[in-house]
């Protein structure tokens, strides 16, 4: 016995999964208007831009070769002038004399400008930082920003794979509608001939079938609305999914006739994400900050030439720079207060959010909970109209009841079908919503 009961169970549940499996798989309809929404595109680029960033960002870290040069053409200003012939000379002339030669010319005076004329400098300069924290903290700050920009993608993508759902099923409700009036007008048709066939007999009166004709009428009337509810909401889906009238749309046709309720994931919704992201943002502008007063180093090496007249003067010139802060009016202490502030707010932000998603669960479990056992009642409430329809028609046609009767029966058949009809798709609706709540769709 306890055997019989496991594998009864456990085929009970293979088939709730095989069907929850099916019932969700609405992949190609929302890839589509993944590809195809503007808005997500831009996101997409948005996100790519910020790639590009954190290349930026980490290319920072490498040399910074540039090329510069100046020529200067000068007159007049400044000068000095420097005795040097006079200093030297009369010690050359007394060289010349003990040593009986001319090996040391006489020297004038240096009258030198200060401003160069025909001068030129070029040189090649190349820039090394050596220790600046801003720019690993500027690293990580793009690579978080990326990630914030690929959550934001997520939740989007999630919002309009929810939009996609909810149209497909208001377009199968428009549908169905349609086929409910189709198989109203069939009952109404059979009614007719069957009256016709009456009025022939002298059984039935000529008013019967004239007012089956007026109900007929009023069938094709709501026949005419259904048809036109049928391509506006095909309008709005193919709307939702980006696509034009003549692209053709992955059929549907495994979906059960109601949902079952999934089980409630471990999953945790974008937006909050979101908001853990932005405070990692902020702890990162918060350690940006913390390092105001660590020094910034970097070196710097010339390689290049200089000379008047464009002679060549090869040079080379190494340097290294510190930079330390000392004194900014405190202003760094009011940004890290600023930071701090804002921290504790996207804090308290992430636990209101993180309560209202636990009250969008629930809520909306309760819904689909409560719209499927709604649904539920419909079933035998359509086979008890239809069996009274088939009485009603049975009766009718040994002329025991009149028409009245008949079209009573089938006007309950049909408001049965759509109410159920209505309660089936708001179930769907209600599943829709809980499988949005609990992130329950795979967003890739």
């Amino acid at each position: 016995m306890n055997k019989l009961v496991i594998y009864t169970l456990l085929v009970s549940l293979v088939q709730l999964v095989f069907s929850s499996l099916k019932a969700q798989d609405f992949k190609p309809l929302v890839e589509i208007a993944w590809q195809n929404n503007s808005l997500l595109k831009s996101k997409n680029f948005q996100l790519e831009s910020a790639a590009y960033s954190l290349k930026e960002a980490k290319a920072m870290f490498g040399p910074d070769i540039k090329f510069g040069s100046q020529y200067t053409l000068a007159q007049g200003g400044r000068s000095i002038d420097f005795p040097v012939g006079d200093l030297l000379n009369p010690v050359y002339n007394t060289l010349n004399l003990i040593t009986q030669t001319n090996s040391f010319p006489q020297i004038s005076n240096v009258h030198e400008k200060f401003l160069p004329n025909n001068f030129y400098d070029a040189r090649f300069r190349i820039s090394q930082p050596v220790f600046y924290p801003d720019l690993a903290i500027n690293q990580k700050l793009k690579s978080e920003t990326i990630k914030l920009k690929d959550l934001e993608i997520k939740a989007f993508k999630r919002q309009i794979s929810r939009d996609v759902m909810s149209a497909w099923f208001q377009m199968d409700l428009a549908d169905n509608a349609n086929d409910i009036y189709l198989a109203a007008e069939t009952l109404l048709g059979e009614a007719k001939r069957t009256t016709q066939s009456l009025i022939r007999n002298g059984v039935a009166l000529p008013s019967a079938l004239s007012r089956i004709e007026t109900q007929l009428a009023d069938i094709l009337a709501h026949q005419i609305e259904a048809k036109t509810n049928v391509r506006n909401a095909a309008m709005y889906l193919r709307f939702i999914l980006g696509v034009d009238e003549n692209v053709g749309l992955p059929e549907m046709t495994d979906i059960p006739d109601l949902p079952t309720i999934p089980p409630d994931p471990a999953m945790e919704r974008e937006e909050i994400k979101q908001i853990k992201q932005s405070m990692a943002l902020q702890n990162l502008s918060l350690e940006k900050d913390n390092a105001y007063f660590k020094p910034r180093i970097g070196a710097q090496l010339d390689v290049g030439s200089q000379d008047f007249d464009f002679g060549l003067q090869p040079y080379a010139l190494i340097g290294l720079n510190v930079e330390f802060n000392i004194y900014d009016s405190n202003r760094h202490k009011y940004r890290k207060d600023a930071v701090k502030a804002d921290i504790m707010a996207s804090n308290a932000q992430m636990n209101h959010v993180s309560n209202q998603m636990t009250l969008l669960v629930n809520t909306s479990k309760a819904n689909l909970i409560s719209a499927l056992k709604q649904a539920d009642t419909y079933y035998s409430r359509i086979n008890d109209t239809k069996k009274i329809y088939e009485e009603v028609l049975k009766k009718y046609k040994e002329g025991i009841v009149g028409y009245l009767e008949l079209l009573d029966a089938q006007t309950q058949v049909t408001q049965t079908e759509l109410q159920h009809l209505v309660a089936r798709n708001n179930a769907w609706l209600r599943w829709v919503e809980y499988i949005y709540a609990t992130a329950t769709f795979h967003i890739e």
